[in-house]
C-alpha cells in the first residue's frame, strides 16, 4: 500500500513535532497507526463515524513515553511507545470492529506499535532525535486521517475521556 492514498486512524503525538521538524525530511505529522490502511475517503460517512465515536466512547486517555529507538529492516527508524499494551488492545478492538481492514493490511501477524520517523536517516539525525529521548505524551485524542503521498489531513477527531 505504499504510496497508495487511504485513511488511518492514528494517535498523535504533537510533542514530537519540534524533533521531526528538524530531520532531513521529516514525518508529515507524528503519529501512532492504529488501523491502516483504513477505508478510502469516499468511504467516510456518518455510520462510520458514529461506530467510532461509539467505540472510541469507551477508551480512557492513557500517558505513554517514547524513549527507545528501533528500526524495521534497515531503513524505517521508528520510536516505541512505553508501555505499548494499550495501542495493542486499541488495534485488536478496531480490527474485531472492522475484520475488512487488517492491521497493516494483514501483512505482519504481530502488532508492533511504532512512531515512523522515517527511513534512511542520517546517523546525525538518529542522534537528534535519541537526544530528545524519553518524550512524555498523552493518548487523549485519535484521529481519522487521510495520508496520501506528501500529505495529511485530519478527517474526524475522537476525543478521549480524561
Amino acid at each position: 500500500m505504499v504510496g497508495v492514498a487511504h485513511t488511518v486512524i492514528q494517535v498523535p503525538v504533537p510533542e514530537l513535532e519540534s524533533i521531526t521538524q528538524r530531520l532531513e525530511r521529516p514525518p508529515v505529522c507524528p503519529h501512532i497507526t492504529l488501523l491502516g490502511p483504513f477505508v478510502d475517503r469516499r468511504d467516510v460517512n456518518e455510520d462510520l463515524v458514529d461506530t467510532l465515536r461509539d467505540l472510541l466512547a469507551q477508551v480512557r486517555a492513557f500517558d505513554f513515553k517514547l524513549s527507545t529507538m528501533g528500526r524495521f529492516g534497515s531503513e524505517l527508524t521508528y520510536l516505541a511507545p512505553e508501555p505499548a499494551g494499550h495501542f495493542v488492545r486499541l488495534t485488536h478492538m478496531l480490527a474485531a470492529t472492522f475484520p475488512k481492514w487488517p492491521p497493516y493490511d494483514g501483512a505482519f501477524d504481530e502488532i508492533v506499535p511504532h512512531l515512523s520517523i522515517g527511513a534512511g536517516l542520517t546517523s546525525a539525525d538518529e542522534e537528534g532525535v535519541r537526544e530528545s529521548l524519553p518524550i512524555s505524551s498523552t493518548a487523549d485524542e485519535v484521529t481519522l486521517t487521510w495520508w496520501s503521498e506528501d500529505a495529511a489531513e485530519e478527517l474526524v477527531r475522537f476525543p478521549l475521556h480524561l
